[in-house]
């Protein structure tokens, strides 16, 4: 995302200058203000429009991170109670599960989409922060 550049003063008066050259250069420096204010504000937009772009992208990034991680960090599934958001491997298929919310499970997460979101492969998370890493690259 191109940001806007502020222009620089075409000159800068110098008290050191003689009188006539130092009016014209205060009269151009003071007349090039207002197009650097402007190019300021409007750097300031796009800098904050950035800055939100990179947080949204941040918090993708760790959401995709934290799937990722609970997925290494599963246990088996065993019958019994689950909050919202356990990650289980199911002994059935090997595959890694994330509980949907606060339930007494009984059945294999494998055969309950009801109950338990597949994160799987769990290469599927990797892939996703690698495709928001190069998406940010791509964009600053």
């Amino acid at each position: 995302m191109p940001i806007t550049n502020v222009p620089a003063f075409t000159k800068i008066p110098s008290r050191d200058d003689p009188p006539a050259e130092f009016s014209a250069d205060v009269d151009s420096f003071l007349s090039e203000i207002p197009d650097r204010a402007l190019a300021s504000n409007q750097q300031a937009q796009e800098v904050n429009a950035a800055a939100e772009q990179v947080a949204t992208q941040a918090a993708a990034v760790a959401e995709a991170s934290a799937a990722f991680e609970s997925g290494v960090n599963a246990d088996r599934w065993a019958a019994g109670d689950y909050s919202d958001g356990d990650a289980v491997w199911s002994p059935t298929d090997g595959l890694t599960y994330r509980a949907k919310a606060d339930f007494t499970s009984a059945i294999d997460p494998a055969t309950d989409p009801a109950n338990w979101h597949n994160l799987n492969p769990v290469a599927k998370a990797k892939d996703e922060m690698t495709r928001l890493a190069l998406v940010f690259a791509a964009n600053f």
